[in-house]
């Protein structure tokens, strides 16, 4: 037998990314024919991936129609590796508890759709996607009525409140490269110290997701940028040891070079980053 199952999805209350989880508000609802399967039957669906409550809108047996308006979280593994730049797909898992793909299988409900005026703080709704999937156990393939919403970070946004901030602090350690090498104390101070904002930026940046077994784009974005600290750092220290056996030409010397490699190892990492992104 087939049942018709729609989803009307009103809001999306939550998205907590430390957590894999986030809040959902919509009515779903289901066609059946009830001279083939009774409302009691139709009601033993479960929610795969979540626990959330529900409470019946309608339902009426004589015509084949049960709706319930559900709301709760539901749990799904988020892929981080493009973070801060990432895109999320919220999804909701539907599955009959008993009866197997031989006995009733689901069916998209063609209006099914996300409310106009839906939103979540922070992030740009994506598309809107319904389908069918078969899923198989040990002994059973079941029908499972999946739907989901895509979520993107707005990327001005993104940029804005995290390659803007390490971008400055970088910038400021480089200034390093433009004193006279006779300041060798002032250089390594600046370079200690922003080395040390770079580093709490970059713990941070990553409170706001859970941990994980793999580099972030945050993450790499950050050893790119401890490469430039380590080069500013290895600098000052080389061209310290010059300044101290007073070997002031050996030192300009170095210093010239120094500015004058930057930039290549800056466009390398540039190069670098935008390919991983």
């Amino acid at each position: 037998m087939k049942v018709q199952v729609g989803v009307w999805l009103v809001n999306v209350e939550k998205v907590d990314l430390s957590a894999n989880s986030y809040i959902l508000d919509f009515y779903l609802w289901f066609n059946y024919d009830p001279s083939e399967i009774t409302l009691v039957q139709i009601q033993q669906f479960e929610f795969i991936n979540g626990a959330p409550s529900t409470y019946v809108v309608d339902a009426d047996e004589n015509r084949g129609y049960l709706e319930y308006r559900v709301r709760g979280t539901f749990i799904k593994t988020f892929d981080f590796s493009q973070y801060p730049f990432e895109t999320h797909d919220l999804a909701v898992e539907i599955e009959h508890k008993s009866l197997d793909l031989s006995q009733m299988v689901f069916e998209v409900d063609s209006t099914s759709n996300i409310d106009p005026e839906a939103n979540v703080a922070g992030w740009n709704l994506g598309e809107f996607k319904t389908s069918i999937k078969e899923h198989s156990y040990s002994d059973k393939t079941f029908s499972r009525f999946v739907f989901g919403l895509n979520l993107k970070r707005p990327i001005l946004s993104s940029f804005i409140k995290t390659v803007l901030p390490i971008a400055v602090i970088t910038t400021i350690s480089l200034l390093a490269f433009l004193m006279a090498p006779q300041n060798f104390a002032q250089r390594i101070t600046l370079g200690v110290t922003t080395l040390l904002s770079a580093t709490a930026f970059h713990l941070s940046l990553l409170n706001g997701i859970p941990p994980t077994g793999y580099l972030t784009f945050a993450d790499k974005m950050m050893l790119s940028v401890y490469v430039i600290f380590l080069f500013n750092l290895s600098v000052s220290v080389y061209i310290t040891r010059f300044v101290e056996a007073k070997r002031m030409d050996d030192a300009v010397r170095v210093c010239r070079r120094s500015q004058r490699f930057l930039p290549v190892i800056i466009i390398v990492l540039i190069i670098i980053q935008a390919v991983a992104l």
